[in-house]
């Protein structure tokens, strides 16, 4: 009874799932079967307070979820809400999409945890997570929050679905299409030792001595068995069906935004407020404290002390300021590539007040007609 060896070659194919997002198609072509889609940095958590004035010593706080969904960042999320104790913050999310599993087993995540979600940009006041040696023992920034140019796309309204509360607003785009299905095909070598017993092989054990990229290739639908499995959750999460037709008829190398109304139809909102309902300020004020609020007596970021400490320069009279300083009103488009051809406008309104401003502005909304804009002073 002597031990052989030999060597045999079989040929798996495993599956990978991954959103892309219509930013990445440069024409009608797919994408090269062994180019990785580029969706930017990987998603990033922090613990935001709010840096709005007057709120200290009691301020609202949530967590600030940016970037691509990578099949990591669900671990990254665990680990971020151990260090809650139990706290239940909002989400606020902007995300280019990723990769379907993580965004779903994040959504899950997200409803286990009761936590409520919002689309919405985290625009820090002193530093940002990935910045050393700049956060505060208590593992918190400051900021605020806006809505306008955040996004949700492509693998991220799976996790969006996950809130308790579920809330986009009207200047947040979110967008879904078809999954693209990476099908990559890996050689391996195996070596498998065994003994001749009685006339007969007997396997003693099996290793892998090489692994090989045998190339790819990409499909542009998603197959029964996703198809089944997105259905049972967005099911579980109480989301309408018309959801996945909608992410079924948009083609991966396109993206299609879904309007406020769709989204309060399909459940996949739960009302038409925006990112402010989950962080506004006005939510610690006495009598009304909601969940996320929390005292820290004496606090203040880093970034608003420091403006303090400055001298305040002596304030300029109105009549001083030079004539090109004067308020100029500008009809404004979002320049976000995603939103064409549907993009907000607004009026911009920059400068000292002078006499003749009032003029100026009738000037303009007579070009409007009929329209209304808002403005942005």
């Amino acid at each position: 009874m002597v031990p052989m060896r030999y060597f045999h070659r079989r040929a798996l194919w495993p599956l990978a799932l991954t959103w892309l997002i219509a930013l990445l198609a440069t024409g009608p072509a797919a994408f090269a079967a062994d180019a990785a889609p580029d969706l930017g940095p990987t998603m990033r958590f922090g613990i935001v307070r709010s840096n709005a004035a007057g709120c200290e010593p009691i301020c609202p706080e949530w967590i600030s979820a940016e970037g691509s969904i990578e099949a990591g960042t669900p671990a990254l999320f665990k680990r971020m809400l151990k260090t809650l104790g139990g706290r239940k913050l909002p989400v606020v999310v902007d995300s280019p999409g990723g990769n379907v599993e993580a965004a779903l087993t994040l959504g899950r995540l997200i409803r286990k945890n009761k936590l409520d979600i919002a689309i919405g940009k985290t625009v820090f006041s002193s530093c940002q997570p990935d910045a050393k040696g700049c956060q505060d023992r208590d593992a918190r920034y400051f900021g605020d929050v806006i809505d306008y140019g955040a996004m949700c796309n492509s693998a991220c309204p799976l996790m969006f679905a996950g809130g308790i509360r579920r809330v986009a607003g009207e200047w947040a785009y979110l967008g879904v299409h078809q999954i693209t299905t990476t099908y990559i095909r890996t050689k391996l070598q195996y070596r498998t030792t065994y003994r001749i017993v009685g006339g007969k092989k007997k396997i003693l054990n099996t290793k892998i001595v090489s692994r090989k990229n045998a190339g790819s290739y990409k499909t542009y639908e998603m197959s029964k068995s996703v198809e089944k499995k997105l259905a049972a959750y967005l099911d579980q999460m109480g989301i309408e069906q018309s959801m996945l037709e909608t992410m079924k008829g948009t083609p991966a190398s396109e993206i299609h935004q879904i309007a406020l109304d769709d989204m309060l139809a399909m459940k996949l909102v739960t009302s038409t407020d925006a990112v402010g309902l989950l962080t506004a300020a006005s939510l610690c004020e006495p009598g009304r404290l909601a969940t996320n609020c929390r005292e820290v007596p004496g606090n203040k970021p880093d970034g608003l002390m420091a403006t303090a400490a400055r001298p305040t320069p002596p304030a300029i009279e109105p009549e001083a300021a030079r004539r090109d300083e004067d308020m100029r009103f500008v009809v404004v488009r979002g320049t976000n590539p995603l939103c064409n051809p549907d993009c907000p406008e607004w009026i911009s309104a920059e400068g000292a007040i002078a006499p003749q401003t009032p003029q100026k502005l009738r000037q303009l909304l007579a070009t409007l007609g009929k329209r209304q804009l808002p403005v942005v002073i």
